[in-house]
């Protein structure tokens, strides 16, 4: 990947849009992301939580994890931050998973009314092979 592209995926994470569903529900999602319409979704946070994530490093090596946890909390703050300068009147978790041998992810979700969150983060167990970083406003 050239260095500007690099520089771009990172900047994009901070770039939103609000697409509505026939019910009149507003979602958040990324800028890039190429859905214009949504029809049909009941469970709201899933398809946010799905919607909105994004791989940023694969193959993660356990030498990583301790780097990639200060770096997850650094972009997750970043990110939950710009989402609530955009969206003042609206409440996000944002997650950043780090899985030895797997993914760096991070991806965010609105606090819809009667809805948990994506991950159950009343019983998240972070261990030396997974471990994710879970921030809400």
């Amino acid at each position: 990947m050239k260095r500007i592209d690099f520089l771009r995926d990172v900047s994009e994470l901070f770039s939103f849009k609000t697409i509505s569903d026939e019910q009149g529900h507003d979602f958040v999602v990324w800028k890039s992301s190429a859905l214009n319409q949504i029809l049909g979704v009941t469970d709201k946070t899933e398809f946010e939580a799905v919607e909105n994530h994004v791989h940023l490093l694969d193959n993660i090596k356990k030498h990583e994890i301790s780097s990639l946890i200060e770096i997850g909390k650094s972009l997750g703050e970043a990110l939950l931050a710009s989402l609530v300068m955009v969206y003042p009147e609206k409440h996000f978790f944002v997650f950043a998973s780090i899985t030895l041998g797997d993914s760096f992810i991070i991806r965010f979700h609105q606090k819809w009314e009667s809805e948990a969150p994506y991950f159950d983060i009343e019983n998240l167990q972070c261990n030396d092979k997974e471990y994710v970083i879970t921030l809400f406003a």
